[in-house]
């Protein structure tokens, strides 16, 4: 009777420290997975911080490019339209 209690507090030790093993395995599997994810979201946003610059500087590049015309458009179009005169309707609503 007394072999068999050696035997199962061998064992059960041994299970222990097995599982304490096989634990502390899966947290550093983890953690190198979560380092790992951590490095991929930084450069990911890094990315799509570098492509919303770009796009803006292309948006601004464009604008200024039109700005110009837009001016000069408005100003014509302001001039050329007649003025309407107070009291009067429009016909063609």
């Amino acid at each position: 009777k007394g072999r068999k209690v050696v035997t199962l507090l061998i064992v059960a030790v041994a299970f222990l420290t097995g599982l304490r093993m096989v634990r502390s395995f899966a947290l550093s599997i983890a953690q190198e997975n979560h380092d790992a994810n951590v490095a991929l979201d930084q450069a990911e946003e890094q990315k799509r911080v570098k492509q919303e610059r770009n796009a803006d500087v292309a948006a601004a590049s464009a604008f200024a490019k039109v700005e110009p015309l837009l001016t000069v458009t408005t100003s014509k179009t302001a001039t050329s339209l007649p003025k309407p005169e107070v009291g009067t309707t429009n016909p063609e609503v």
